[in-house]
């Protein structure tokens, strides 16, 4: 074989292996979305009281492309922190290839982490916005009552939905989980 052919056949090669889009493991759907969830478990006060310590430890971070540094205010924390963290899972989860069995399991995790998104870009924001201005802890505490009374009923149904169809897939395929 000349080694024209030889450099053909590689090239070819080469780029029929990149072209092939190769199934996710079962552990890479049960991860990107049911335990990403794991992220949520302070969502509504118990974020903000974390917020709130973390500040006054000046650990309420920021970033860009290029670093992680101390957030300004609750609200660059909330923008420059939160939301995209949220949008890395949500493009992580968008990066899947969905199966027949696997699109129920990556759709309700889509639906959480957008409804938790929603939440962050207003709900969120106004609270963060009340807690930079000072206003009273009655005021601030009525605001995260509110937010939590309306969201989390449809954040309960949201994440139990993703567990529901976790648990049997992670069973289905031998993954362990520990619950607490």
């Amino acid at each position: 074989m000349t080694s024209k052919i030889k450099l053909f056949s590689l090239l070819f090669l080469s780029i029929f292996m990149q072209s092939c889009q190769f199934e996710n493991t079962p552990e890479e759907y049960f991860d990107r979305t049911a335990l990403n969830t794991n992220t949520l478990t302070e969502f509504g006060g118990k974020d903000f009281k974390t917020m709130e310590l973390n500040k006054k430890g000046n650990q309420l971070l920021a970033f860009d492309e290029k670093s992680t540094f101390p957030a300004k205010s609750y609200e660059d924390h909330i923008l420059r922190f939160k939301i995209p963290y949220i949008d890395q899972i949500i493009e992580k989860i968008k990066d899947l290839k969905p199966t027949e069995e696997t699109t129920p399991l990556i759709n309700a995790s889509l639906d959480l982490f957008e409804f938790v998104k929603g939440k962050y870009k207003t709900n969120y924001i106004k609270i963060a916005k009340l807690m930079e201005s000072n206003a009273s802890q009655e005021e601030i505490d009525k605001a995260i009552a509110e937010m939590e009374k309306t969201s989390f009923p449809e954040f309960d149904a949201k994440y139990k939905k993703v567990w529901d169809l976790a648990m049997p897939y992670a069973k289905e395929h031998g993954i362990e989980v520990k619950t607490y």
